[in-house]
């Protein structure tokens, strides 16, 4: 008889695995700056934020795993900063105006990086906990920072003083944004809807301006510093007079939120890009659009122009960067090497393999020795959550956001069976010894047998009642090794 035990606690696991040894031939940027005791490094880590440096030939691309420079032409890898003076995860990245200096955010500090010298300059502290937001004013002498503790800090950037503090919102602080003459500085916050405007010099807050009806999702200052435009999770974009804080013009053609706007370089064109995975210029005069974008798979998240203004890179979701010819909209190029949120791992039975579920609905299986990608499996509808081999590592079994179970066969990448199982998203997965039945967790809060063979529902366990709250699913499940035991984990 099959019992099953129940808890509600959070689990962190750690996993690392030295299987087999890679060939040192392949001495290329899997290699890198890896941790003690890491052989081979098989991601690049999701995008956090990217900027063109000066020089106009590399770009910056942050992601959980460093700091990645990239050749803007040929797409090479040419380095990674691992360690910026901090081990917490960095959040988000600017370079300086005149891109001798990198700031880089983690938790609660800032570590400013030398480009010149690849050193940490110095740690700008004072923040109490998370920055999610960093702006260097116009000149490069000051640097602000927004965080999670609800406040701005303004820092010298030569001595590391911090300098000043601004408190008005009473959230998170989410966005910033230096005006271009370096006079005013807005903010916004994560749930209030207000956008505030601060006289930097005097510390006077000039304007709260209240104009959205849901969260705003990304602002922008014109080039001549006498209009905001700012980005919202109602799908609109909204001009705003800085000195009035009056509304002046409305965007209305994305049909899900503006993560992402910046103006062209004179001002007469904005761009935006939106979870509807579309990029928009438009017409500032007229509001209307020149054009659309299409190629992002997923949310569109950032955006930056090059320095000649004739060029456009994009990241999303999806794990890629995007160049556009500004004047045609064509895609130049597509760089595809960074995957945003791999969301479970799993060996072959025989350790050769290791099956990864990406971003971009697909699931990648690497051979543990090169690091090569030798398959890629797709037809996923929705976000891959959970992976498992089958015992005898002919079949690789998934567990998909829209609550579905698909079983595939790894020699040939056919689709061999789609199980209808949870309501909600199937997030653990396991089969049991003899390969027979599968066992999966789901946010629906319930633990469901299955007969491989046949796709039919053996056994349903109502499981993690004792959870805060009743709703918040099964994350993991696990199975002793004589298949009589269930184990499972709450989210």
């Amino acid at each position: 008889m099959r019992t099953a035990r129940f808890f509600y606690f959070t689990l962190i696991i750690l996993l690392t695995a030295a299987l087999f040894l890679p060939s040192s031939s392949a001495q290329d940027y899997t290699r890198w700056h890896l941790p003690e005791g890491a052989i081979v490094r098989f991601e690049k880590g999701g995008i956090r934020d990217l900027a063109y440096l000066p020089d106009g030939n590399r770009l910056a691309v942050l992601s959980e795993i460093g700091l990645w420079i990239y050749d803007v032409h040929t797409g090479e890898e040419l380095d990674l900063f691992t360690d910026l003076g901090t081990k917490q995860v960095w959040n988000v990245m600017v370079p300086s105006p005149d891109g001798r200096t990198l700031a880089a955010a983690s938790d609660h500090e800032v570590a400013l990086w030398d480009l010149q010298t690849n050193k940490l300059n110095k740690l700008l502290v004072g923040h109490k906990d998370r920055i999610y937001s960093l702006a260097f004013s116009p000149t490069g002498e000051t640097l602000a920072g927004g965080s999670r503790d609800t406040t701005v800090r303004l820092w010298d950037v030569s001595t590391g003083e911090l300098k000043q503090t601004f408190v008005g919102h009473t959230e998170r602080i989410r966005f910033i944004a230096y005006s271009n003459d370096g006079k005013t500085l807005a903010c916004t916050a994560w749930r209030d809807n207000t956008l505030l405007i601060w006289d930097v010099r005097t510390e006077e807050r000039l304007k709260a301006i209240t104009g959205h009806t849901e969260r705003i999702e990304s602002i922008v200052y014109a080039p001549d510093s006498q209009t905001l435009a700012t980005g919202g999770r109602d799908a609109k974009i909204r001009i705003w007079d800085v000195r009035t804080g009056k509304l002046l013009k409305t965007f209305s053609g994305h049909t899900d939120r503006v993560g992402s706007i910046i103006y062209s370089p004179d001002g007469t064109t904005l761009v935006s890009g939106s979870r509807d995975k579309t990029i928009r210029m438009w017409d500032v005069g007229t509001g209307k659009t020149i054009k659309i974008l299409k190629g992002h798979t997923r949310d569109v998240d950032a955006l930056k122009y090059s320095l000649d203004g004739g060029t456009l890179v994009s990241s999303g979701y999806d794990g890629t960067l995007r160049f556009w010819n500004i004047g045609t909209g064509e895609l130049l190029k597509t760089f595809t090497s960074h995957r945003f949120g791999s969301r479970s791992l799993a060996f072959s039975p025989n350790g050769k393999t290791l099956a990864i579920s990406r971003g971009n609905n697909t699931i990648v299986l690497r051979d543990v020795q090169s690091g090569q990608i030798v398959k890629t499996l797709t037809g996923h509808t929705d976000e891959v959550l959970s992976v498992t081999y089958s015992p005898d590592g002919g079949t690789l079994a998934s567990g998909n956001r829209d609550g579905k179970i698909r079983m595939w066969d790894v020699h040939t990448e056919e689709l061999l069976k789609t199980i209808t199982a949870h309501t909600k998203g199937a997030r653990s997965i396991v089969y049991t010894p003899d390969g027979k039945s599968l066992v999966s967790g789901s946010w629906d809060n319930e633990i469901r047998l299955w007969n491989v063979a046949t796709g039919h529902l053996l056994q349903m366990f109502t499981g993690n009642i004792t959870a805060p709250d009743p709703g918040i699913g099964v994350k993991a499940i696990a199975l002793n090794p004589r298949g009589i035991q269930l184990s499972s984990i709450g989210f």
